[in-house]
């Protein structure tokens, strides 16, 4: 006991543990006095070696009252043993395997001043769980220290196990290693202020024989994973592809993933290769010079003028301005100066017609129909144009920070890009992303139609196969049983074909209206008119940044964030 200002209060002396040392008990004995509070207990046990034990409420409840009483009640019976107020606990440990099965998690409660968890305690918890692979040794031991420190009886989910993701290998990569004209006579346009010669394209953009055009970078072979709980995760391997050396190509002797160019020539890119060119160059492509019909690549330095007609095996590249005319390239056709067309007064049809198997490149374009089977990239503004792409479509730069377009019809399979989609001035601008939606739900209902009569068929070979069940044994034709028994059995096996090929049909639908896009980076105006599958949608209000999407088979809108 201890006196404060002549009074006695709680100290050491009422403080007793039990004989196996887990509890801490208060003696129930007279000679308080003062009434004594929670706080005052609270404050005996962080003063004494039981300061991590868990205080027990009721416990300490029961001491209070009883000593309480005591100070009025001097005479009041007394309890024969001391009020247990505190217990000590040992540090528990429970493991949780996520349900993914690619980690797990040691739940410790830390230890009420019993006995700290050991590594050895947590590794034999591991043992006897489900968990058999993953298990790293700085994970255990970090666990271990935080438990230690931790404050008595909290709570921790620390990680013990990881599993390993498995990784799938890398398809066949082409490292082209040659410019394209659209990146030799585009690009530095907005880099390098436009100082390209184009009177000396031709020298610019050809190869010498020799060249190195394009590296193969094999495929990787997948690095499979696993869970914590054993299950072994498969990888897939990359799809190796072979390098083809196109005309006026050949593998290098000394590196067969290194393809040289055996000519002087343009290089022209390939699905897995590429190929060399013959080069044509001319100054212009005007009446004076005539039309071009050549069995290669065209350069031409200067313009192309209204009425004149080009058609080449091989890409098209213009230094000038495409000023009308028709242009057919089974490559790419890169225009460095833009494209400038008008609509004739009598039909309405565009006058300046681009058509490439490839990839449309141009500064600008207006009134022009331009068709390609690959991307069009059109760098500052596509307006009033017919454009169809059968890939993407975009207008603006390499950031998408400057770009328009506006009016016309604009289509593509995959996405339609462009800082500002349509105008203030609410002009009509025409969006469709197909991708060949229409052709895939043809193919899908005509495999819903064979479906239906396949099982119609069925159907009425079962009813044929009972009524003939039914005859008498000497009534029934064994031939003609065992036919109709061999048709019931093909139409069978042709449903189960229908279902396969009609579930690959949805997923495959599914997958195509998922990888449709419009987006505005900046602004999307009243006036756009959006067209994405079967989905349509008028734009009526002003919008930032948009993100034209199909999910769950609804045309969403939600706001464009680029990837970071």
């Amino acid at each position: 006991m201890r006196t404060k200002e002549g009074i006695r209060v709680l100290s050491k002396e009422w403080l007793l543990l039990s004989a196996d040392m887990e509890y801490a008990c208060l003696r129930i004995v007279p000679g308080l006095t003062n009434p004594i509070s929670e706080s005052d207990i609270q404050t005996l046990l962080l003063a004494s070696n039981c300061r991590r034990y868990q205080p027990l409420t009721e416990g300490i409840k029961q001491a209070i009252s009883l000593l309480n009483t005591l100070l009025s009640n001097p005479t009041a019976p007394l309890p024969g043993n001391p009020v247990p107020i505190a217990q000590r606990h040992d540090a528990s440990v429970l493991l949780v395997v996520e349900k993914d099965r690619m980690s797990a998690t040691a739940q410790i409660t830390a230890d009420w001043g019993g006995k700290y968890l050991t590594s050895e305690q947590l590794e034999q918890a591991i043992q006897s769980s489900e968990i058999s692979q993953g298990v790293q040794a700085p994970l255990i031991a970090a666990a271990v220290l935080a438990a230690k420190e931790a404050t008595p009886g909290t709570l921790l989910r620390l990680p013990v196990a990881q599993g390993k993701a498995a990784v799938n290998g890398q398809d066949t990569r082409f490292e082209r290693l040659v410019e394209t004209p659209a990146e030799r006579i585009l690009k530095p346009q907005e880099l390098d202020h436009g100082r390209v010669d184009m009177r000396d394209l031709g020298t610019i953009l050809t190869v010498k024989a020799g060249a190195q055009l394009m590296r193969r970078h094999p495929a990787t072979q997948g690095v499979p994973g696993f869970t914590v709980t054993g299950q072994e995760l498969p990888a897939k391997h990359g799809k190796d592809s072979p390098m083809v050396a196109g005309e006026g190509t050949f593998l290098s002797p000394d590196d067969p993933d290194l393809l040289l160019a055996s000519r002087p020539g343009l290089p022209r890119q390939e699905k897995n290769g590429m190929k060399v060119d013959d080069v044509l160059s001319v100054k212009q492509v005007d009446i004076r010079h005539g039309h071009v019909i050549f069995e290669g690549a065209l350069i031409v330095a200067g313009d192309v003028t209204p009425g004149m007609k080009i058609k080449t095996s091989g890409d098209v590249v213009i230094g000038g301005f495409v000023e009308g005319g028709y242009i057919e390239s089974s490559g790419t056709i890169t225009v460095h100066n833009g494209i400038i067309g008008r609509k004739s007064e009598q039909s309405d049809e565009f006058l300046c017609h681009l058509n490439a198997q490839g990839e449309i490149h141009a500064s600008y374009a207006q009134y022009a129909k331009l068709e390609a089977g690959s991307d069009i990239h059109i760098l500052t503004q596509l307006s009033h144009c017919y454009s169809r792409s059968g890939q993407d479509l975009k207008v603006g730069d390499s950031g998408m920070r400057k770009g328009h377009l506006l009016g016309g019809i604009s289509i593509a399979n995959r996405l339609i890009m462009a800082p500002i989609l349509g105008a203030s001035a609410h002009n009509q601008t025409r969006l469709q992303i197909l991708g060949g939606y229409f052709t895939h739900k043809e193919q899908e209902q005509a495999l819903r139609q064979r479906k239906q009569e396949c099982r119609e068929q069925l159907d009425k070979l079962q009813d044929l196969l009972l009524k003939l069940l039914q005859l008498p044994s000497d009534k029934r034709n064994p031939q003609t049983l065992q036919k109709i028994k061999l048709i019931r059995t093909q139409r069978l096996e042709e449903s189960k074909l229908l279902d396969e090929q009609l579930e690959a049909a949805q997923e495959e639908l599914q997958k195509l209206m998922a990888e449709m896009d419009i987006i505005a980076t900046q602004h999307a105006f009243p006036g756009v008119e959006v067209e994405m599958a079967h989905h349509h949608y008028r734009v009526d209000i002003e919008h930032g940044p948009i993100h034209f999407a199909i999910r769950e088979d609804q045309l969403q809108l939600t706001p464009y964030e680029p990837h970071k």
